[in-house]
């Protein structure tokens, strides 16, 4: 089955803030990735995988919009012919399973060119089809996937950029190995938001902080190191339920040393944490770890 592989994706900036209109900044990660492919004789696995699409096509042709663009058709006959998707991307990770997927599902059986659509038409169609998986998307998961390159969120707009720099420091992404649930941790911030004085911290100065820390990366501005360290100390004392407690230490330790900055990478709850090291002190402070250099 000839099929496009599409790469897993790191958030560098913007969890949940995307879903209020924040800006955010993901790349493309090489190391995970998956195929659509088709077995005559399914493993277990793979079984799971076929009835994992199978619900993705039950979904999709409930919604109207979405059968107008997707050939359901072809995708039921390749399902009921053992698809399934080949991937090694780790699930309840936060490095995008679901939305490599996703791209994968709209790429192969969409009825249309997809390069006539904008990149924010791509966008919502691949928000509704997500939304199978986690309740509420912003479809920036699998846009990432499908372009490919870092790509930034900004003005309710989606941007290809074509590279960033890691200047002065070094980005890992430290694997928790607790299993974690999207849909749950959404759940939990929307409760959170439920709450006027975290709401306000958040639309005003977690979103700003968010906003500068991309803006200083991008431009690779000095003034990154304090913004990454400030957006470091207030989701650790505000986005409790999202740490786990193997992490919360690290994470700590990482400020009072003013050595390594660490971050949710996506929802959190478990799967893999962000830390941008500028000291060079991850590989002594998370032996116990397993962790990857992006």
């Amino acid at each position: 089955m000839d099929s496009i592989s599409f790469n897993s994706k790191i958030l560098l900036f913007g969890e949940y803030g995307i879903m209020h209109d924040s800006n955010a900044l993901s790349i493309p990660y090489k190391k995970f990735n998956g195929s659509l492919s088709k077995s005559d004789h399914l493993s277990e696995d793979q079984k799971i995988s076929n009835r994992n699409i199978e619900s993705l096509y039950e979904y999709i042709i409930q919604e109207e919009y979405l059968n107008n663009i997707i050939n359901s058709d072809n995708l039921k006959k390749e399902i009921d012919s053992g698809l399934y998707f080949d991937s090694n991307i780790p699930i309840g990770s936060g490095l995008g399973s679901s939305g490599a997927l996703v791209s994968s599902v709209i790429s192969r059986y969409s009825k249309v060119d997809l390069k006539s659509f904008s990149n924010s038409e791509l966008k919502k169609i691949m928000s509704l089809v997500e939304s199978k998986f986690h309740g509420n998307s912003s479809g920036f998961d699998p846009a990432v996937s499908y372009f490919n390159k870092p790509t930034l969120y900004s003005n309710k707009k989606i941007k290809p950029i074509d590279k960033i720099a890691f200047k002065d420091f070094k980005v890992y992404i430290i694997d928790s190995q607790i299993v974690s649930s999207t849909k749950k941790m959404i759940k939990t911030f929307e409760d959170k938001m439920s709450d006027s004085e975290f709401r306000l911290f958040f639309n005003s100065k977690f979103i700003n902080n968010n906003n500068q820390c991309i803006e200083h990366i991008i431009n690779s501005s000095e003034l990154f190191r304090n913004s990454v360290k400030e957006l470091s100390k207030d989701t650790f004392y505000n986005f409790q339920e999202m740490i786990p407690e193997k992490i919360k230490h690290k994470w700590k330790e990482g400020i009072k040393n003013d050595s390594y900055y660490m971050k949710l990478c996506g929802s959190g709850g478990g799967g893999f944490f962000l830390a941008y090291d500028f000291d060079n002190q991850i590989n002594s402070s998370f032996s116990e770890f397993k962790f990857y250099q992006i």
